[in-house]
């Protein structure tokens, strides 16, 4: 018995060495990641139909300059782009396969389009359910795509995305209708979360005169009340 346990040991040991080595092939004894660093803003802004100035984004890899390897990926029109909501995708990968990214989110509305853009959530927005809780201060993002539709990247004003910390599953995304009084109307939502969407939105306005836009969506059967309100970044 012992002589038969010392020939097992041996022979796994072979076939573990022998794994090892098939594993490692072709690999370098070290491995140097690059290091990619983007020039202008991560969550940029652009203008339908105007060209698109990339700011840009540079590459070193263990010291060395490797720019030009970088590769870019993105569904943006960089010479004319369309309304929309674009991630732009710098990527390097070195000679053993392992890539390094870095993202730009680039906002494209039209040049008269003065609702779309980057929000900040204003600490008078609450939640009313079983009494009123302030909340305040998180991004919002409202993004037209040129028909007086719009998309909203959480109804709920960062609740449960932020102020609870679930992510972005979490948030209440909806496309709206925003007429040119500036009047909201739901047209759908969905929270991926818990599977769920808004039963409605009341007093949803938006004003050009001070670029903010509010809004009371009722959300589940309890209901739970929120108002959002946010004031445009300038």
């Amino acid at each position: 018995m012992k002589k038969y346990i010392s020939i097992l040991t041996v022979s796994l040991a072979m076939v573990s060495l022998t794994s090892c080595d098939k594993d490692t092939e072709g690999l370098t004894d070290i491995t140097y990641y690059p290091v990619l660093e983007m020039a202008g803003p991560v969550y940029d802004q652009a203008v339908a139909g105007q060209p698109f100035a990339d700011p840009g984004c540079t590459a070193t890899l263990n010291g060395e300059d490797v720019t030009d390897q970088i590769e870019v990926i993105s569904s943006l029109n960089f010479s004319s782009p369309t309304p929309g909501y674009y991630p732009v995708v710098y990527s390097v990968t070195n000679s053993d396969g392992f890539s390094a990214t870095a993202t730009r989110y680039v906002l494209v509305s039209d040049a008269n389009d003065p609702v779309s853009g980057y929000y900040t959530v204003n600490t008078d927005s609450y939640r009313d359910y079983n009494g009123i809780v302030y909340f305040g201060g998180y991004p919002l993002r409202v993004v037209g795509d040129g028909t007086g539709k719009y998309a909203i990247s959480d109804l709920l004003g960062g609740w449960y995305e932020y102020r609870a910390g679930y992510g972005t599953s979490y948030a209440l995304t909806g496309n709206v209708s925003i007429d040119a009084d500036g009047n909201i109307t739901l047209i759908d939502s969905f929270l991926q979360g818990w599977g769920d969407s808004a039963n409605d939105i009341t007093d949803g306005k938006f004003d050009a005169a001070t670029n903010t836009i509010t809004w009371i969506v009722s959300y589940t059967d309890y209901p739970f009340l929120f108002k959002v309100n946010a004031s445009k970044n300038q």
